[in-house]
């Protein structure tokens, strides 16, 4: 099967692509630029917000499965986070549509697509209306409604809403990539962990099971065209997560809290409901945090060093 993926050197993006290889999939990956680490077969595409571009790539590649993870949490201006979360996927969808006979489209969400939910509707399903209160979900919104549409219109399209995905490599815009980026590049000696408000619960998933659990909802063909949780049901306090990591770096870390430091959410409690996922005989295990969190450390560890190392420009 060839599938067209975007967003494939990203965090979640690599596990797919890793997933897609090991099952003997023919995958043509998609983006801005040809770097060292590009697969071999990878296509340039300059300007997402460029329709007749779009339409151009899909219609040579002819892919018979399209997954979709590019997307920016935050960007510079509202316009281009617009642009990269939702024009492309609309630009997308729409080339799709011209393809015959039409590919099956993967889109990626995001749980914050949902907004402020009350305790008393969790762990939140599918059908609870979304009412997003940042950028980002509210972009990534759109980009759900243009699927729909396409759906209606007769595109095979499913909407994968994905929680909470952490690992080694993480973003360090995402709190916890933040704070091992932080723990990393303190001394032995300990020293001050910077952290925004810890006091909330997330549904946490292996980034390697967010990549397995994509793969199987774009490849198998018993997936019906609508939105689908992908997540474990189970909250975890980032305080306790937190305090986990410390412990990982065995030095003496305080905690400091900085009122300006706020992510990409500000729902202080959030679990999602996997019901519909497993009613497609398919599940999310639980993270395994004793191994997650040492491997996360230790990557952002190697990464501070490289940093470091990185010679700087003669004056």
């Amino acid at each position: 099967m060839r599938v067209l993926v975007t967003g494939a050197s990203g965090f979640v993006g690599s596990r797919v692509v890793d997933q897609l290889v090991r099952r003997g999939a023919e995958v043509v990956t998609v983006g801005r630029h040809v770097t060292a680490a590009s697969p071999s077969d990878h296509r340039v595409l300059a300007r997402a917000d460029d329709a007749s571009e779009v339409e151009a790539l899909v219609a040579q590649v002819a892919p018979q499965c399209i997954i979709h993870l590019a997307g920016a949490s935050s960007a510079e201006c509202l316009a281009e986070l617009y642009r990269v979360n939702a024009i492309f996927a609309a630009n997308l969808l729409r080339a799709a549509a011209l393809v015959k006979p039409n590919p099956h489209v993967l889109l990626v969400g995001s749980a914050a697509e949902y907004g402020p939910v009350p305790d008393a509707d969790l762990p939140v399903t599918e059908a609870f209306p979304c009412s997003p209160n940042t950028a980002y979900g509210i972009t990534k919104l759109a980009q759900t409604l243009h699927g729909l549409t396409a759906a209606a219109a007769g595109l095979p399209v499913t909407i994968a809403r994905v929680f909470n995905p952490i690992g080694p490599g993480m973003s360090t815009s995402l709190a916890l990539g933040s704070f091992a980026d932080q723990i990393a590049r303190l001394p032995s000696t300990g020293g001050t962990l910077r952290t925004g408000d810890l006091d909330v619960e997330r549904d946490f998933i292996d980034v390697r099971e967010a990549g397995r659990i994509l793969v199987e909802l774009a490849l198998n063909p018993i997936v019906e065209s609508g939105i689908v949780n992908v997540c474990t049901g189970i909250g975890s306090r980032l305080l306790d997560i937190t305090q986990r990591l410390i412990a990982c770096s065995e030095s003496p870390i305080q905690l400091h809290y900085e009122s300006s430091r706020k992510g990409n959410s500000n729902v202080r409690r959030f679990i999602g409901s996997p019901a519909k996922l497993e009613s497609l005989g398919l599940s999310v295990a639980c993270p395994d945090f004793d191994r997650l969190l040492p491997a996360m450390l230790a990557q952002a560890q190697s990464d501070a060093m490289n940093s470091d190392a990185q010679p700087t420009a003669a004056n």
